[in-house]
């Protein structure tokens, strides 16, 4: 038997009680000394915290364990007393529920991927395993009985993730229709339920036909006044509960679910909030909890009519009633939504770094993947703090990725240390030269407390300040001049070490480092370029001479990717997107900045808050003081006519993104509006133009709901430069923040994206999983 199942790759497969399971492994050890990559698969159930798995070395020095703290689901080791290795899978939380979960740990040459019920919610570079430990002394599952796992397999192969998904079993319902109505039993069991979830196939015979396709209420009493009603409405779908005549949820799922195809729609109603799902994906959600107990008395649960027996046009195949309020996952499985697959290119721990944030992409001509981020050494804060840019590049279209490498390293360490950050990247076709531009901070220093102007003089020179406080001019060959132009003993390199006679005396830009002389504590933009497709960079050069203004405190990138115009009297132009405040440090204005040299010189563009209308005001972002105005980090492209598109982050009431039009360049834009279908809860967004068979498109992502933290990645598609968004779906229902975008040379779209605390990580996207969702999700 042993032999039979190393050959198929299982080395342990045990079902039962903890106690059958651990009595099994403990003979079973010899197979797994050594493990450096495999599959691990078991079944849970528990109401509190507890250790799933834990795999121990012999001399009892370290430790592999798999488990639930505060509710959520952990990955540590742990060597000689101390934690080498922690994983936070947070979006896998509320497992105390005495319910049964599947949990799958894969760990690859890639690293190591938590799935949950099927479906992968956590990804990590770090590959530590059984290996790790050295000699094994023990393995166990439940200690104690708690958690009560029910089945373990592990496996020697690497399971990709529809091999993980053959392994994971649908929740079973409480009841099951069979007939257009439930039996009187199964309805007075659906009564006694305060939350759940309900799910039910279906499908009408046309457009603008619909009904009630689950209902459930009393039988002599008015389905308006009392019911629980899950219904189809031109195109619509809502789900609604009364009592009494009184609301208590109402949530609608705008969309054309109407189009004569079968759908597997899915109603949860718990934990604060009813979600609506279609074909595996949510749709609609809002706060409000309400279900069959919320209707006093219910007596009659309906299928394809409601309980006065008018009928659905349309049909019903199936449904249930659920006892739980099923997960995001548990959804997916029921539909059999094919998994996409995720890597994580920077995470927490990687290299030593405590957190990377800020996603930056690129598809250069020649293919290679360029993706960016921030590296916070010590902390995962934004600046002021220590901060490094740093790159990986896929040379396969992101199947494998190169070793992470570091383009600027900023002087200095923790909080008070220098940084870069926001990074924004942009190839020029002509040349194949990609730029990045970047904002750089001196330390202790960031866009909150950044000093007013721009730290150069009228010749573009940067000025330095010594103890005295007397002003010196920094030049282009590192020379120091006194303010009447009389050269000093001093010399600054090109990465801000200060040199007194050949003495290094510190680093202007690295406080900690007392140097002698120091720029103006304000913030910077530098630009760092390639010209073999990041394999190698340039010197940073500071522009922001030709673009901040004097009376700007912060000049900064809005963070992902810029773009190159590619028709009109324009074309070649580079634009990459910026934000900047005044004197006040309070409001912001969005803009642009552009070249058209291939980034050898740079200009400001003006904001769409110049001569703006608004609220019966007009405002301009020299004086700009009325906040609701205010236009933060943005995303730019190019209509099919050649006018560009700005998408904007804002807080203004409407909880809609900010757009406006230019039809020069970005050299000026037109009146702003909100897009009434992409939400905004304050968060950067990120667009791209695709080239696909139904010629070009526009797909737009951001974070779009407050959960309370940010989160509900969506992706939007529109063939209309943006007019209208049909295809819309959400990619992460739960924490999901930054994002960039960049279209494969399958077609298919290529997301890096952050949990903001975690990392960054890379998921292809197929362009049909975008196109097959019709609907537009406005309250998503």
């Amino acid at each position: 038997m042993k032999a039979s199942l190393h050959a198929s790759g299982v080395l342990v497969d045990e079902v039962g009680s903890c106690a059958d399971i651990n009595r099994a492994t403990a003979q079973r050890l010899d197979v797994l000394q050594g493990l450096r990559e495999g599959t691990i698969l078991l079944k849970f159930a528990t109401l509190v915290d507890g250790t799933l798995l834990s795999a121990r070395a012999a001399d009892e020095s370290a430790e592999w364990e798999l488990a639930i703290e505060r509710n959520r689901l952990v990955r540590r080791v742990t060597v000689d007393g101390g934690i080498s290795s922690f994983l936070d899978a947070e979006d896998a939380d509320r497992l105390n529920d005495g319910r049964d979960h599947d949990v799958a740990v894969v760990v690859g040459p890639r690293g190591t991927s938590i799935f949950l019920d099927g479906y992968e919610l956590f990804t990590a570079t770090d590959v530590s395993f059984f290996e790790a430990l050295g000699e094994l002394g023990a393995l166990e599952v439940g200690r104690e009985g708690v958690p009560e796992v029910s089945h373990l397999t592990i496996r020697s192969d690497v399971l990709t993730p529809r091999g993980v998904l053959a392994h994971t079993e649908e929740t079973r319902p409480l009841v099951e229709f069979a007939a257009e109505r439930l039996a009187d039993r199964d309805a007075r069991r659906c009564a006694e339920l305060s939350v759940g979830s309900l799910r039910a196939r279906f499908r009408v015979r046309g457009r603008h036909q619909g009904g009630v396709i689950l209902q459930g209420g009393l039988a002599k009493q008015d389905p308006g006044q009392h019911a629980v009603t899950l219904r189809i409405d031109s195109g619509d779908l809502r789900y609604s509960v009364t009592a009494g005549g009184r609301t208590l949820v109402d949530v609608v799922a705008p969309g054309n679910w109407d189009d004569g195809g079968w759908h597997d729609i899915v109603v949860t109603s718990g934990y604060g909030a009813t979600t609506i799902y279609v074909d595996g994906f949510q749709v609609g959600r809002a706060p409000g909890v309400a279900f069959f107990r919320d209707v006093a008395d219910v007596d009659v649960v309906t299928v394809g009519m409601d309980i006065d027996g008018s009928r659905l046009f349309g049909e019903a195949s199936t449904a249930m009633v659920f006892d739980q309020i099923l997960s995001d996952a548990q959804v997916k499985r029921l539909s059999m939504v094919d998994p996409l697959d995720t890597n994580a290119l920077f995470d927490t721990g990687m290299l030593g770094s405590v957190s990377y944030r800020i996603p930056s992409l690129l598809r250069t001509q020649s293919g290679v993947l360029i993706a960016g981020a921030d590296q916070r050494t010590a902390i995962a804060n934004d600046s002021p703090n220590h901060i490094n840019f740093v790159i990986r590049r896929s040379l396969d279209d992101g199947a494998t990725w190169e070793d992470l490498q570091t383009v600027i390293s900023s002087p200095g360490e923790g909080p008070k240390g220098a940084s870069v950050i926001d990074s924004l990247l942009v190839e020029d076709r002509s040349t194949g030269r990609i730029v990045v531009l970047i904002d750089h901070f001196p330390g202790g220093v960031g866009q909150p407390n950044s000093a007013l102007g721009t730290g150069f003089n009228d010749a573009g020179r940067l000025l330095l300040t010594d103890d005295d406080g007397d002003e010196h001019e920094l030049q282009e060959d590192g020379q120091v001049l006194r303010g009447d132009g009389t050269p000093t003993e001093y010399r600054v390199e090109t990465d801000g070490t200060v040199l007194l006679s050949g003495e290094k005396q510190g680093n202007i830009w690295d406080s900690t480092s007392h140097p002698p002389l120091r720029p103006l504590l304000s913030c910077y933009l530098w630009m760092v370029t390639s010209d073999d497709d990041g394999e190698t960079w340039s010197d940073p050069v500071d522009i922001t001479p030709q673009v901040k203004q004097p009376w700007m405190r912060f000049l900064g990138t809005s963070p992902g990717s810029g773009i190159q115009i590619e028709k009109g009297p324009y074309a070649g132009r580079l634009v990459m997107p910026v934000y900047y405040n005044r004197e006040e440090n309070i409001t912001f204005s969005a803009a642009v900045v552009y070249s058209d040299d291939g980034g050898t010189t740079w200009c400001l563009g003006g904001s769409p808050n110049d001569e703006r209308e608004i609220d019966g005001q007009t405002v301009h972002s020299r004086t700009l003081s009325y906040d609701a105005a205010s236009l933060h980090e943005s995303t730019v492209f190019e209509a099919e006519n050649g006018e560009l598109v700005l998408l904007m982050r804002n807080q203004n009431s409407s909880g809609r993104v900010a757009r406006s039009r230019s039809s020069d360049g970005g050299q000026t834009w037109g009146p702003v509006d909100f897009d009434p279908q992409l939400t905004e809860i304050f968060s950067q967004p990120n667009a791209v133009a695709l080239s696909t068979e139904r010629g070009r498109g526009v797909v737009f992502a951001n974070a779009s709901q407050l959960l309370p933290f940010r989160g509900c990645g969506v992706l939007r598609l529109s063939y209309d430069d943006g007019r209208t968004w049909p295809h819309n779906k959400v990619f992460n229902p739960r924490h999901y923040v930054y994002q960039s975008m960049a279209q494969l040379s399958d077609g298919s779209i290529g997301l890096l994206w952050e949990r903001e605390w975690h990392g960054i990580y890379f998921t292809r996207i197929p362009l049909s999983w975008l196109e097959e969702s019709r609907q537009s999700l406005t309250s998503l």
